[in-house]
């Protein structure tokens, strides 16, 4: 399947639904100085719901630690409004995301040249902090949104659609 297929059967789907997708891209987040591969590709597979509300994920987790339902979420400045459920874009709409509430993830690996150097980038991987927007919340609600292209395979709706270039 060709990314702009994929992209139209997501933006097709009308409700929440979970899945699961193996994800291939470069981490931003990766330290470059002094690191031997600083191009290596992170390779991760997380599962979760599509199609549904961050703001809703947090209140509905508020409720379940018996804490005030007062949380407003603030669109990221970066991401636009696609005019496709599910979907949104940078600025100048060139870049598909997913939005996705993780409900669990794979250990990621690094890979460089199809080796696995993920020991030995270790020490350049920068530490995830927890958004300060959730300092109330027990058990965090984990909220990615990858870029399409960064999707290699992902499983919904019985099936599962491999993505080429």
């Amino acid at each position: 399947m060709k990314m702009m297929e994929l992209v139209a059967v997501i933006a097709g789907i009308k409700t929440a639904l979970p899945v699961s997708m193996d994800l291939v891209s470069t981490d931003g987040k990766m330290r470059k100085t002094g690191n031997p591969y600083p191009n290596a590709l992170k390779h991760v597979t997380i599962s979760g719901m599509i199609g549904c509300s961050y703001e809703n994920a947090v209140n509905n987790q508020l409720g379940r630690e018996d804490k005030g339902l007062d949380f407003e979420a603030q669109k990221p400045s970066w991401m636009k409004t696609s005019g496709m459920p599910n979907l949104g874009t940078n600025a100048d709409g060139s870049k598909f995301y997913l939005p996705i509430k993780v409900q669990s993830s794979g250990k990621p690996r690094y890979m460089n040249n199809g080796v696995d150097v993920t020991d030995i980038v270790k020490p350049f991987i920068a530490k995830s902090e927890s958004p300060k927007t959730q300092d109330a919340l027990e058990n965090k609600v984990i909220w990615r949104t990858p870029a399409v292209e960064s999707i290699a395979c992902i499983r919904m709706l019985g099936a599962e659609y491999t993505i080429q270039g």
